[in-house]
């Protein structure tokens, strides 16, 4: 009777860290940038965007408090996202003192962005 008993509590024991194990995965990764400078903003707007991936099912990133959702998890699905934060910092007032050049140096910043927070992701999850 004792053996049964121990048994279903180790099988427990193994559930409830298979369970644990399983939402560690789906851990989201965050990165900032300060993009003022490479959108040229004037100093009173915030140009903080962040970046967020899972590196599974899901990569955004958030300007301004709105989600700017990638169609995938990597950071060629992101272009749409990229374009969409640069038309919200357009709309705050950034970009208006400087040829496009410098929109193009900030967009770049973004995609760049991506890339490397999901390299990171990527390198975690192969070594946990």
């Amino acid at each position: 009777m004792k053996t049964k008993k121990y048994f279903w509590m180790l099988m427990m024991v193994f559930a409830v860290f298979a369970v644990s194990c399983d939402k560690e995965e789906d851990a989201e990764s965050c990165d900032s940038e300060d993009l003022a400078e490479d959108f040229n903003c004037p100093v009173d707007v915030d140009a903080i965007a962040t970046f967020c991936a899972d590196g599974v099912n899901d990569s955004y990133y958030t300007y301004n408090g709105t989600d700017y959702y990638c169609t995938g998890v990597e950071a060629s699905t992101c272009d749409g996202a990229i374009a969409q934060v640069g038309i919200a910092l357009i709309e705050a007032g950034c970009g208006t003192k400087k040829k496009s050049a410098g929109m193009e140096n900030g967009l770049i910043k973004l995609s760049q962005m991506a890339e490397n927070l999901l390299a990171e992701v990527r390198t975690e999850s192969l070594y946990d």
